[in-house]
């Protein structure tokens, strides 16, 4: 049963089910409401830099038959991350907190490995940076796996695409990149889904309850 520290209401049988136990501001409250439930320790660095480096990160782009390599990936403005939502569902023992996150930006040199059939696989490289207006990061915690992080998924949400800028390392790369962005938000999509959950778990780890997690 999932327990809920609540300090100003009590919660009868037949009340209300969906409760927000926390101010949205106050990390160290819904930190201690994750504890209470999970075996994540509340005591937190309670900070993350302003700006950091991920040795490299690859993702899968399906939709685009490719694969994408991210070295030397500067994280910039994961700190003004903000929690936007926070409740717990007492009937289906779920715990939901999603972060938003504006302006952050991303700068690499990415690898691109584009798949085909019967073909060997192509490679084109260039630096990538891009900011994004606002990210939407939401986790789902389940009592059923002990409201465990590190086997939760993370949906974001990309509510404004990026300005970005790209910079090919050689001919066949910018013969190869498209200037047609129709397609720039199923991309960013996609490629998210693989953010996602490194970026959530940086934030809630350092922030609000340590679960361990690798990155």
């Amino acid at each position: 049963m999932l327990k809920v520290f609540i300090f100003t209401l009590l919660i009868s049988l037949g009340a209300c089910q969906v409760v927000r136990p926390c101010a949205l501001s106050d990390l160290a409250c819904i930190g201690r409401n994750l504890a209470a439930n999970s075996r994540c320790n509340p005591n937190v660095p309670g900070r993350i830099p302003a700006r950091y480096t991920v040795q490299s990160l690859p993702f899968h782009a399906p939709y685009f038959n490719a694969t994408y390599i991210d070295y030397n990936l500067v994280v910039s403005n994961h700190n003004r991350c903000r929690v936007s939502e926070f409740f717990i569902n007492l009937s289906s023992k779920t715990a939901v907190l999603s972060l938003d996150c504006p302006n952050l930006d991303f700068e690499s040199n990415r690898l691109t490995i584009q798949h085909a059939s019967l073909q060997e696989d192509r490679q084109f490289s260039y630096t990538i940076q891009g900011t994004y207006p606002l990210i939407r990061l939401t986790t789902n915690l389940h009592a059923s796996n002990g409201l465990n992080l590190c086997s939760s998924l993370t949906f974001a949400d990309v509510v404004a695409l990026p300005k970005f800028r790209l910079n090919p390392n050689n001919k066949q790369t910018a013969n190869y990149l498209s200037r047609d962005l129709t397609l720039l938000n199923i991309f960013e999509r996609e490629c998210f889904f693989w953010r996602a959950s490194l970026l959530a778990r940086y934030f809630i780890n350092s922030l609000i309850c340590n679960y361990g997690c690798n990155l």
